[in-house]
């Protein structure tokens, strides 16, 4: 049955919001810029305004309206003004009215009025405590052209469904989880036909339009008849316009939104490489009321990360291919915290279609609908404990331990579901790993790790590195904890520039009773290396 609760809600948020702007009269502090949000003070015969650090004028000589130089991907003609107290804010938004001039919009959670430039004229800033920011456009990830096609082409897709991909159900099914989706929109597909779906549009043009298909394709990796949590409720806001574009004011508005209907989960597939403030303070907003927000990586091959997705109150999600391996177009940083399956990924497109579906724009929702799965059902964890059980039980992938490109590991559905079942003994080969700035003709370190996946102790392992033709490298493993690892180092010669040689390194490792393991399809792991010319 679907549930009755979403209309209810958004009718007492309506009214509420029909209400605020008239009983809001006491004064509270909201301290969020730091000290990086330096404010530079802007003198002119016409215009005294304190602004953002990024707000720069042309010269230090008197200012007019048109000498503002915005920085790339600012939205040009606007700007967001943020206070202080609420006595301010009010008196600010009076004053304007009282100049003919209308906001183009504003949050009154955060304080924050979003107006045309020449409202600067109106009012002056500094004598209502505030400052200006920028808003900035934002966008879905796309995979850039400047890969190599053919390093593309060797990713492998996946094929299949979330649901199929996670192998079931992992916890419960989502019951009494509303997830909001931040994106394109929605379109009607059977997989959603059980499935309540409330709808904001902040971006305008409809939410279930043909530009819909992505926010499609996110939904049912989270939701519906394939996703992983197919009772979870849906909250839809559409920030990105049909060409996949929006801005960082619409985005800031729809998490607190969201956040007062009472997500417990958004997603957010999109991403922006400027620190808004804005958006900065709406995070801020969502975390302070204990939501969970996750985002993609982004999907331009940077060694830095997108915002959202850089703030450390979200969870940055990159992707791999059905191998286990880094997809190429991921973005790589320290900020990124799991990875998931991003490439060729099964989702609904438009009415009864289906299509193969990849990025990071993929790889964040298996998260969301991972922690909606979780956070219902029997067995529910509250939302942050679920996403400590998300981190717990990560396969640790790549360089030992977290690592720029996968984070903390690969979310391990099975994992997950056995959490609970004591003595598993699940003894694993997690990576071997060459560093990325390994020279060509050298002898370099090979690092190996072995990780424990089940939940019981294990000691006395053996690890066996077989280097090319060469006899075995052995070594005893020590006693491992649960979802702890070891790693052992073998020291090989890289092939030289000047050479088609190629040289193959394989790792096992076998636990003393062989017969105990669970899974010994995780105990081998082979790679080869060769150098790119």
């Amino acid at each position: 049955m679907k549930s009755q609760r979403l209309p209810w809600i958004l009718l007492g948020l309506a009214l509420f919001g029909a209400l605020i702007g008239f009983f809001l009269s006491t004064e509270r502090s909201l301290s969020f810029f730091s000290e990086a949000d330096a404010k530079i003070e802007l003198e002119a015969s016409d215009l005294a305004a304190q602004v953002d650090s990024d707000f720069l004028p042309k010269s230090n000589e008197q200012v007019g309206i048109r000498d503002f130089a915005y920085p790339s991907k600012a939205i040009l003609g606007e700007l967001v003004v943020h206070f202080d107290s609420h006595k301010d804010y009010l008196a600010y938004l009076k004053a304007l009215t009282n100049g003919g001039i209308a906001p183009l919009g504003q949050i009154d959670e955060l304080l924050a009025v979003r107006i045309p430039e020449r409202a600067l004229l109106q009012a002056n800033l500094a004598q209502f405590g505030a400052r200006a920011s920028y808003s900035y456009r934002i966008e879905r990830p796309l995979p850039p052209v400047e890969i190599d096609p053919k390093a593309l082409a060797s990713l492998r897709h996946y094929g299949l469904s979330a649901r199929s991909i996670t192998g079931g159900f992992i916890a419960g099914q989502g019951e009494g989880v509303i997830v909001s989706i931040l994106d394109s929109g929605i379109q009607s597909h059977p997989q959603f036909d059980d499935i309540y779906i409330a709808h904001i549009d902040l971006a305008g043009g409809g939410v279930a339009g043909p530009g819909a298909s992505h926010g499609t394709s996110v939904a049912s990796i989270i939701t519906g008849s394939e996703g992983i949590a197919p009772a979870a409720e849906l909250f839809v806001i559409r920030v990105l316009d049909d060409e996949g574009l929006g801005n960082s004011y619409d985005v800031a508005q729809g998490i607190v939104q969201a956040v007062d209907l009472g997500v417990q989960i958004i997603n957010m597939s999109l991403g922006v490489y400027q620190d808004a403030p804005l958006l900065r303070q709406a995070v801020k907003y969502a975390d302070d009321r204990g939501v969970i927000m996750v985002a993609a990586a982004g999907n331009d091959g940077y060694n830095r990360m997108p915002y959202p997705a850089a703030y450390p109150q979200v969870l940055a999600v990159t992707a791999v291919d059905a191998g286990g391996q880094h997809a190429l177009f991921s973005n790589q940083s320290k900020e990124i915290d799991f990875a998931a399956p991003g490439v060729g990924v099964l989702t609904a497109k438009e009415d009864k279609g289906t299509t193969l579906f990849s990025g990071t724009s993929a790889a964040a929702p298996f998260v969301s609908g991972t922690l909606a799965s979780l956070i219902s059902g029997d067995d529910a964890l509250p939302p942050k404990q679920a996403v400590e059980a998300l981190k717990r039980y990560l396969n640790d992938q790549g360089a030992p331990s977290a690592d720029p490109v996968y984070g903390a590991g690969l979310v391990d559905w099975d994992r997950l579901r056995e959490r609970a079942k004591p003595n598993l003994l699940d003894v694993a080969l997690a990576d071997i790993y060459l560093q990325p700035n390994a020279q060509p003709g050298k002898t370099m370190p090979i690092e190996v790790t072995v990780q424990n996946r089940g939940t019981n102790w294990f000691s006395d392992a053996q690890l066996e590195v077989f280097v090319g033709e060469a006899e075995p490298v052995s070594f005893v493993l020590g006693s491992l904890g649960p979802g702890q690892t070891t790693s052992r180092k073998v020291f090989i010669q890289i092939p030289s520039l000047d050479s088609d040689e190629t040289l193959s390194l394989v790792a096992r490792v076998i636990p003393k009773k062989l017969e105990d393991d669970i899974r010994l399809n995780n105990n081998l792991k082979a790679v080869t290396f060769r150098s790119a010319k």
